[in-house]
């Protein structure tokens, strides 16, 4: 063994003084699988760690090299001088007292650093981890392989470090993975069980696990937990509209509740509503994250006399689309709600059509005064019933029984449609429409959008039966292609109690170059069966474009009528579902109907030539109605 580690010695330092650090790791990766337990090929991987920007997994790699030879005296001074640099001083200073007691080997000097073997010249450079404001920052950029790896190389350094920890389960959660979410969630919850932010986050990846009961106590603690902090119940009520039917009645409890608390203030406020002003405001939260971006902006683009108020931070290229559309944008980031009232007053807004659901960015602004302006929500994401402060809530013919028992009749604007979408003007080689699936599989394939959080198990219920309703079908999950095994084990055992497991799939990744998951998804399956009680949104919208029949089913809530939405303003409404056995039977006539292929190669031109496709004609109706009411209220006074 002292043979090997003399060799090892040799080899390194002469790799060192000729800086191949590729070789370097090279050499000890080789060393290592061939079971070698040498202390200095541990500590030549950690330096080079260090100084490539990773102290954690410096700290990491020395730390099991001292498990093989305790008497190290280089790897203990290795690790005196990461820790102290890094900030970890109590580790720093118990590693530099025991190097005082260890023997030094001169043949190893090369190993280490100058700058590395003195305790004292790295009490001189004592810094902090920048990885966990790095790992923050790119989150808020949209950057999440980036801030995932950034939050992982701070907790390598600060395994305790609960803020940090909540970046990265955001981050997960972000990148479509609950159940990693869920386990970072539970490390810090260990040391902050009653931190509300970290019950609320839970929440959310529990939901995301199809685990809505469990959800849904993590999601009602969270709310005990939160008084007085606003942010973090607006959150919680957005994250609440995804609940299942089963928890649907507590959730909407919470929701009640924390509408009530924003409505408060609003209530205080006696005014009139101001009239004599044409100028219109939105309000958004949200641009770039948004499903509903391809629908929000082309029809705020025609409504004229626009404010924008930003909220978000953030800024890409449909925020820059929205911000050139308006006549005014403001940034209104980090205002709250009474300062944003005076600013809106401020600028003379007779109507303010505000697109916050309750979420982390949203704001509902206060306002003061003999004057202010009419509060309306159209649209949200995520889809909420209500939202705090609105006056007038605009309707069309799906949503109108729900916004009616919800503000009440006479505060209901109705339109022609809800939504309207623009669809793309330049078509790649993945947007063709291709031949019916089923002509080439010889079998049906429905497809349900691969979101967990909208998975419950009544859904599969309702799935497994029109599985049965049509022998040989399939159903493939997808529009993405990246799963956690977790999610696929709960749905192929959910799946299983209904006999018809064998007959499941998760989308593969795509191979073909220049082919998304998303798009691939549509030319896969023949027949989408919609999410109940939570509808698809703008994929429904792409689906039909792309000539797919959605087949959804109305829900009690604004949420579930979304899909219903977008199906009448495209003309399908005969795939609309008003109970779960025509559910079935619309999907199961669709997926055995022999004209499904003259249907999948017309429906693009029908949707394109129907309202679903005209953005513009519905901002300018939007405009004109709400024109029309502040013009009968200046008739009035």
């Amino acid at each position: 063994m002292t043979d090997e580690i003399t060799a090892d010695i040799q080899a390194l330092s002469g790799m060192i003084e000729n800086e191949l650090s590729e070789e370097i790791l090279e050499y000890c990766r080789r060393r290592l699988g061939e079971g070698s337990t040498n202390p200095y090929v541990f500590l030549a991987m950690g330096m080079i760690s260090f100084y490539s920007g990773d102290p954690g997994l410096a700290i990491q790699l020395m730390e099991r090299g001292l498990t093989h030879n305790p008497d190290c005296r280089e790897l203990v001074d290795g690790l005196a001088a990461v820790c102290t640099r890094i900030g970890r001083l109590t580790d720093g200073l118990y590693y530099g007292k025991l190097a005082v007691c260890l023997k030094p080997r001169p043949d190893a000097a090369a190993l280490l650093p100058n700058n590395m073997a003195s305790y004292m010249e790295a009490i001189r450079n004592v810094n902090i981890s920048h990885h966990a404001t790095n790992a923050e920052a790119a989150l808020q950029l949209g950057m999440l392989d980036e801030a995932l790896l950034q939050a992982q190389k701070h907790l390598r350094v600060h395994s305790d470090d609960v803020d940090c920890m909540m970046v990265a389960a955001r981050t997960l959660l972000a990148l479509g993975r609950p159940s990693a979410a869920s386990a970072m969630l539970r490390a810090a919850l260990h040391h902050k069980p009653a931190d509300p932010w970290l019950h609320a986050l839970m929440g959310e990846a529990l939901m995301g696990e199809v685990r809505h009961s469990a959800a849904l106590a993590h999601q009602k603690l969270a709310w005990d937990l939160s008084e007085g902090d606003e942010k973090l119940r607006a959150h919680l009520a957005g994250t609440l509209v995804f609940q299942s039917d089963l928890c649907r009645p507590a959730a909407n409890a919470i929701i009640d509740a924390y509408l009530a608390e924003r409505e408060a203030p609003l209530r205080r406020v006696k005014a009139d509503i101001d009239a004599d002003t044409t100028l219109f405001g939105v309000m958004w939260d949200q641009v770039y994250d948004s499903p509903l971006i391809q629908c929000v902006a082309p029809v705020t683009r025609n409504i004229p006399n626009v404010v924008l108020y930003g909220l978000n931070p953030r800024q890409d290229h449909m925020s820059e689309v929205m911000r050139s559309a308006a006549m005014r944008p403001r940034q209104s980031t980090n205002i709250d709600d009474a300062t944003l009232g005076r600013i809106v007053g401020g600028d003379k807004i007779g109507c303010l059509i505000n697109l916050c659901a309750p979420a982390d960015h949203a704001r509902f602004p206060v306002f003061k005064g003999e004057r202010v302006p009419l509060v309306v929500h159209w649209v949200t994401w995520p889809v909420c019933d209500r939202i705090p402060g609105a006056a007038l809530v605009i309707s069309d013919a799906e949503t109108l029984e729900i916004d009616a028992r919800n503000y009440g009749p006479d505060q209901v604007l109705e339109v022609s449609r809800l939504l309207a979408f623009d669809f793309p003007k330049s078509l790649g080689a993945e947007d063709e429409i291709l031949d019916l699936p089923r002509n080439t599989r010889g079998f049906a394939m429905f497809g349900v959008h691969g979101d967990p959080a909208r998975f419950n198990d009544a859904s599969v219920a309702l799935w497994s039966r029109v599985l049965c309703a049509v022998p040989g079908s399939r159903l493939l999950i997808g529009g993405r292609d990246t799963w956690e095994e977790e999610l696929t084990d709960w749905a192929l055992a959910a799946f299983a109690e209904y006999g018809v497991a064998n007959r499941v799939h998760f989308q593969e990744p795509v191979e073909q170059a220049g082919m998304s998951a998303a798009r691939a998804f549509n030319h896969m399956v023949d027949v989408v069966l919609d999410t109940v009680p939570v509808t698809g949104a703008a994929e429904t919208a792409t689906d039909l474009w792309m000539g797919v029949p959605v087949v959804t089913l109305r829900s009690d809530c604004r949420a579930g009528r979304v899909g219903a939405s977008i199906l009448r303003a495209a003309g399908c409404d005969q795939w609309i579902a008003g109970s779960e056995a025509e559910y079935v039977e619309k999907a199961a006539t669709l997926a055995m109907d022999p004209r499904l292929g003259a249907i999948r190669a017309e429906l693009r031109d029908r949707v394109l030539a129907s309202s679903l496709a005209t953005p513009e004609t519905l901002g300018t109706e939007i405009a004109m109605k709400l024109d029309t009411i502040l013009a009968r209220r200046r008739a009035r006074s």
